[in-house]
């Protein structure tokens, strides 16, 4: 009997040993929803572009250029609790990038799903026209400003997508 009450106690000290585990004193570096919390944290581009996080996932700006077109799409979506678009409605969002040792200007418009049919609601694509894409590479673009649910944030950097 005092055999079984000591490997009882035994057993009963592995199973809260191993519930209690080690606390959260280490570091951890598991999957998420698609992304890791590690030093690696980030997610897919679901229309294939290039993904920026705004304010610490506030949300995200994806900028795709449309294969063939002078277009450049960019989408606002937010990745927490879920994917989802984030929408809405500024008359004119304006963008700046060094081109060739000259800044040039160009304007995002608020865009209906389909991404021709300009819109007055709230959206989540904002669709700009720079006819100077076809024939030029740049790197970087910089959104002077956008204002989304009350928070304005200015000055967001962004890579162009890479030519195929």
């Amino acid at each position: 009997m005092k055999k079984y009450l000591k490997m009882k106690n035994y057993i009963l000290f592995l199973l809260l040993a191993a519930t209690l585990g080690c606390g959260n004193s280490h570091d951890h570096n598991h999957d998420h929803h698609g992304h890791s919390h590690g030093d690696g944290h980030g997610h897919q581009a679901p229309h294939g572009g290039v993904l920026v996080n705004v304010e610490d996932e506030f949300c995200h700006l994806e900028f795709v250029q449309e294969p063939g077109t002078t277009r450049l799409q960019m989408h606002a979506l937010r990745f927490h609790p879920r994917e989802a678009p984030v929408k809405f409605f500024m008359e004119k969002i304006e963008a700046t990038a060094a081109v060739n040792g000259e800044v040039k200007t160009f304007t995002f418009r608020p865009t209906q799903l389909d991404g021709i049919t300009a819109t007055t609601d709230p959206t989540s694509l904002y669709v700009a026209e720079i006819d100077w894409l076809k024939d030029t590479t740049i790197s970087t673009g910089i959104l002077t400003e956008l204002k989304i649910e009350g928070k304005t944030l200015s000055k967001i950097t962004f890579q162009f997508p890479k030519k195929d």
